[in-house]
């Protein structure tokens, strides 16, 4: 009898923990899978989305034109096209209950907590996300060859293989969550993107502070084969950076100066990230940016990396045990052009207790139930996580997370609007409320009023990178020293 060797061993290991792991997909698209998409006259459109409308009428069938810009809008400020419209009707915590089965659990939640302020006007549908023909043509190129690396059936690895140049949403049908998840992370918001945020922070009290931070970045996965930035080993170490973010704080004073700049990669989860600190006057790496359940920069510890975009991976092996997705019918946060426009000042965006729910818009959307649960012997502040991603786009619009004791502990929402000219789809805002201390914060996003109160205009959205208006240095350590001040 031949013994085996080491390798052999690792190999027959391999391919029965695939076999054996439950709802963990390999495969790529099947030719059957493959003739459902496309852009006109298929089943699903090439994001995976229902392309039909639902039998009630109340959703609209998939239009594959991105939307033509508004009058009134411009790089500064956007056109609300739906700005004439009248809401259907208003979810309060005295009706909420007739409409439990279109509900999230966290909008239950925000119903109970805050029973005098929190509503929801619910309008029109309308279907705006819709790209330029190339994402789709990328999106049904990279789903024919990728797949989910060996290594995350047998260690929980973040990782794909087989990817190609060009972008794409990897994985239009998902066969698992964790193809679910990697949508979501992919969705396309431009090449690149150069804008003020504001990441605001309200306490128990309604007392607001408002932190405002330059953020660059660029998502060099999308870009092409021959893109010069592909070709940097900074960007292609690892088969590619997916998202490299850089924060520059300009307010609070104690805290301007301060800037972060790195990337995560195909194969490499884990933000390669560097710090940059005024008082020391030195870049050190910063391995807590980006990880698990670490604060979110700049949130006051009452966010974690994981709510990031509603649902956020965070490190380089999972911590959760993803359900397989669920396709449902939800009242979600969407179109909302209102919060785009410049002049909208902050004093009427952050109430006391919630965001306020008068310059929110609601539709009923169908959109991907993504639930995940702590995988035995694994530490997390979150025991249970859920999140829902717009079927069209693949963008979060909601999430929640429970606690050890199985509480309703955190809840989010996301207004996401598609932006006509450069024809991306993004957030302009988000909430997320701690039900139990009271506090909430948003991400930093509300780019055209932090854009003006700081002179820098409206987010530049990059969609060629020639156009690419600032140094991508700020991502490497090297570069990062440059920027540094104080």
């Amino acid at each position: 009898m031949k013994f085996l060797t080491s390798r052999t061993k690792k190999t027959i290991g391999i391919v029965l923990s695939a076999a054996l792991l439950p709802g963990i997909a390999m495969a790529k698209l099947t030719a059957e899978e493959e003739a459902k998409l496309g852009i006109n006259d298929t089943e699903l459109t090439p994001m995976g989305a229902v392309r039909a409308g639902n039998a009630e009428g109340t959703i609209p069938a998939w239009n594959s034109e991105p939307m033509p810009i508004p009058a009134g809008g411009t790089v500064d400020s956007l056109a609300d096209p739906f700005a004439d419209e009248k809401p259907l009707f208003t979810i309060t915590a005295q009706n909420y209950t007739e409409h439990m089965d279109k509900l999230t659990a966290g909008q239950i939640g925000l119903f109970k907590q805050y029973p005098d302020s929190y509503k929801m006007h619910v309008y029109p549908t309308h279907r705006t996300g819709a790209y330029d023909k190339w994402v789709y043509d990328a999106t049904m190129a990279q789903a024919k060859n990728v797949e989910m690396c060996d290594e995350y059936a047998t260690e929980s690895k973040v990782c794909l293989k087989n990817n190609i140049a060009g972008g794409g949403i990897p994985f239009p049908i998902p066969k698992s969550g964790a193809e679910a998840a990697y949508n979501h992370f992919f969705s396309f918001k431009g090449l690149a993107n150069d804008r003020m945020i504001n990441g605001a922070l309200i306490d128990s009290n309604g007392n607001r502070t408002d932190v405002i931070i330059r953020q660059r970045t660029i998502s060099p996965y999308w870009f092409s084969a021959d893109s010069e930035i592909r070709s940097v080993k900074w960007y292609n170490r690892d088969g590619i950076a997916m998202l490299c973010d850089s924060w520059q704080v300009e307010k609070p004073p104690r805290s301007s100066g301060l800037v972060f700049g790195g990337c995560n990669y195909v194969n490499d989860f884990d933000f390669q990230t560097y710090l940059y600190v005024p008082g020391q006057r030195r870049v050190r790496k910063a391995p807590e940016i980006g990880f698990h359940d670490s604060p979110s920069f700049a949130s006051d510890g009452q966010r974690t990396v994981a709510s990031r975009w509603m649902h956020y991976f965070g490190g380089k092996h999972t911590r959760f045990d993803y359900a397989k997705p669920v396709r449902k019918e939800i009242y979600v946060a969407y179109n909302n052009y209102k919060l785009g426009n410049k002049d909208l000042p902050f004093d009427e965006i952050f109430g006391e207790e919630h965001i306020n729910p008068e310059v929110v818009r609601y539709e009923l959307h169908r959109v991907w139930v993504l639930d995940s649960t702590l995988k035995e012997g694994q530490r997390h502040l979150y025991k249970r996580h859920t999140a829902y991603f717009d079927e069209d786009t693949w963008l979060g619009v909601a999430f929640e997370a429970y606690d050890a004791k199985d509480r309703l502990w955190r809840v989010g929402e996301q207004y996401n609007a598609f932006i006509p000219g450069p024809n991306v789809a993004g957030p302009l805002g988000d909430m997320q409320v701690d039900l139990i201390n009271g506090r909430y914060t948003t991400f930093p996003y509300w780019q055209y009023q932090a854009g003006k109160e700081m002179g820098f205009g409206g987010q530049k959205v990059v969609s060629k990178e020639e156009d690419i208006g600032f140094n991508i240095d700020i991502f490497t350590p090297q570069g990062l020293r440059k920027f540094g001040r104080r």
